[in-house]
């Protein structure tokens, strides 16, 4: 497998949670530190895009500033791939609770010789779930100076490797994999499926 880094998004606003989504406890750990549980098996260079430097550093990982403050994740993406060390990015957001070591090293894998592999479920592609290649960064700066902030804009313009539920499904035997935390309903859901109670 190619050298890559991980960075874990965690410089969103939670606008429809209504408070920092990375703080959430679920099962006992914080929605941040669950992803991160996911990623140190990996083995590999790993930092934090957070809205400034002195968040998070309780977690004991670099923590840079979002260069590009409120252009949403493709902002959080670019300051990603400014500081990623290795020719090959994983990036995740800090709501994906129910990753797993197997899944992302699966994810990398497939990234080949294009420029991303992205997961795509019946919802849609998951581009804050996926592998990039460092060399999309000029499309990704180009994108940001035509005031573009779309993440899915960018997939439509990058050698895209979409994964199909069928490569992914056998890393997710609960269903659970790419389930992300934007709202309460979608917390307490979690929740409640972690228990056992769904």
């Amino acid at each position: 497998m190619i050298p890559f880094s991980a960075a874990i998004l965690a410089g969103g606003q939670s606008r429809r949670m209504g408070r920092d989504k990375a703080l959430l406890q679920l099962g006992g750990q914080s929605l941040i530190e669950r992803v991160l549980a996911a990623v140190r098996p990996l083995a590999c260079p790993s930092f934090i895009v957070a809205r400034q430097a002195t968040d998070h550093t309780h977690l004991g990982l670099p923590v840079f500033p979002d260069q590009y403050p409120d252009t949403g994740p493709l902002g959080g993406l670019c300051t990603a791939l400014h500081h990623a060390s290795t020719p090959t990015l994983l990036l995740l957001a800090c709501d994906l609770p129910f990753l797993t070591p197997e899944f992302l090293r699966f994810l990398v894998e497939r990234l080949g010789q294009h420029q991303a592999a992205v997961p795509q479920s019946p919802e849609g592609l998951h581009p804050l779930c996926a592998a990039y290649a460092t060399s999309c960064l000029p499309a990704v700066e180009r994108l940001l100076d035509q005031q573009e902030g779309r993440m899915h804009t960018l997939c439509r313009q990058l050698d895209l490797r979409v994964l199909t539920p069928e490569e992914w499904q056998p890393f997710d035997p609960h269903g659970l994999l790419l389930s992300n935390l934007n709202t309460p309903e979608e917390y307490q859901r979690a929740e409640a499926s972690l228990s056992g109670r769904a």
